[in-house]
């Protein structure tokens, strides 16, 4: 074996089946090589590749197994739950720490939090990790939109989520919207989040002015905004007011011609976020990347709360995912943007399985294993502007799951996660399930 290149420790994976991360190309005998944190090269597998590499250079055998990159997801939420429960009082920036441990142990290696940071916990985490990158290589990259603007309820709760009503900001004006997210460019958030959901008309929601103040500000100092929403007409309104982002595919009816034309005509990004509302049964409970870090009993709650409902899902209705379905097929068929998003960390959504979760919804909802592969890896990471990660190919960073089964046969076989590399570094999974455990 011959590697002529950088001066780095180099690494060989090799003969393993390589799926790029492009939702297309797959090479089904290679050798990666790693160099430090970067990939090198890829090299076609050959009966040469099977001597011993030279001084120096670590071969791994992966013979049989498949490397894929790394999964990117550019919605969640982060450090509320704890074991499967999600409550306000669980956040803390150790439970933060520990979600994105359990991200990357599961091969997620960047996730960005979308709107329910609390005082600030989430964006000190993020500055940490940019003033020192690598310094915690079992860290996933974590990006954060601060807190997110929902308009107040007189009376009861707002319309943010159900674990952090408190931590997002109730704006009744587009003054102080305007002032709010002055404050949030200030603190260089990734996106700003904005709720319009009315949660089946029990909240009050961001009236449209509203809603055009918090994008306008957002855009003036080059932030992308994001909107959570439900029904078509918030959909719309979200929209025109000039939001970049739709978190949700709309639920309430089959999108118009005149959604459809206005997503297309301003680039909208929809995510997809499917697996949080799919009909579910507690089998996937049973997978070892649950049982081998989740405590029992927690398992045993969620177990119970799913069979309580099934087969309708823990969040709307069995109807409402079919129409979902019918949506992303619509969207998907129109070339509206749509953008790979489990929005993790409540219900279901546990960290690093929603992930795996969203790909097998993905694959349910037609679109084939490599696809969503590329989905959820080199177009997320587009999304994202992370143009160093999402792929296989040369100077990318190698962030990758090496997996003993083959997702293109399978998507659930990328839960079958043989080791992971963050960076080039191989992270100790046993040790990690101990502490867990």
């Amino acid at each position: 074996m011959t590697i002529n290149g950088p001066k780095e420790a180099l690494t060989v994976l090799r003969g393993a089946r390589l799926i790029v991360g492009d939702g297309k190309t797959v090479h089904e005998r290679a050798d990666l090589v790693l160099a430090g944190e970067r990939i090198h090269e890829i090299r076609e597998h050959t009966s040469a590749s099977d001597d011993e590499g030279p001084e120096g250079v670590e071969v791994v055998d992966c013979s049989g197994k498949t490397i894929m990159p790394a999964i990117v997801n550019p919605h969640g939420h982060i450090g509320y739950m704890r074991g499967t429960t999600s409550d306000a009082a669980f956040f803390s920036e150790e439970n933060v720490l520990d979600h994105l441990r359990r991200l990357t142990y599961h091969g997620v290696s960047t996730f960005r939090s979308l709107g329910t940071d609390r005082d600030g916990v989430e964006l000190a985490v993020r500055d940490r990790q940019r003033a020192h990158p690598n310094a915690d290589p079992e860290l996933a990259t974590l990006l954060s939109a601060g807190s997110g603007l929902v308009a107040p309820t007189p009376g009861a709760p707002n319309g943010g989520p159900f674990f952090a009503v408190n931590a997002v900001h109730e704006t009744s004006g587009a003054e102080d919207a305007t002032r709010f997210v002055r404050h949030l460019a200030e603190k260089n958030v990734d996106i700003v989040k904005f709720w319009v959901d009315d949660r089946g008309g029990t909240k009050a929601k961001l009236g449209p002015e509203i809603q055009r103040a918090v994008v306008a500000e957002a855009h003036r100092h080059g932030i992308p905004a994001a909107a959570h929403i439900y029904t078509i007409d918030d959909a719309k309104s979200a929209v025109r007011a000039g939001a970049d982002v739709l978190a949700h595919m709309p639920r309430s009816a089959r999108p118009d011609s005149e959604l459809l034309d206005q997503l297309l005509e301003h680039d909208v990004a929809v995510f997809t976020s499917m697996s949080i509302q799919g009909p579910t049964s507690s089998d996937w409970l049973n997978d070892p990347l649950v049982r081998d870090i989740t405590p029992p009993a927690e398992v045993q709650r969620l177990a119970a709360e799913i069979a309580e409902r099934e087969p309708e899902p823990l969040f709307d209705t069995s109807e409402t995912y079919s129409r979902l379905v019918d949506t992303f097929v619509l969207l998907r068929e129109a070339g509206v943007r749509l953008v790979f998003s489990a929005d993790t960390g409540l219900l279901a959504q546990l960290p690093g399985m929603a992930e795996h979760r969203e790909l097998e919804a993905l694959v349910g909802a037609g679109l084939s294993p490599a696809e969503a592969i590329g989905l959820a890896t080199a177009e997320a990471a587009r999304h994202l502007h992370l143009d160093d990660r999402g792929l296989l190919a040369a100077g990318k960073r190698a962030d990758l799951l090496v997996l003993e089964a083959n997702p293109l046969d399978d998507i659930t076989n990328t839960r079958r996660i043989s080791s992971v590399h963050l960076a080039g570094h191989a992270l100790d999974r046993e040790a990690m399930r101990r502490n867990w455990q």
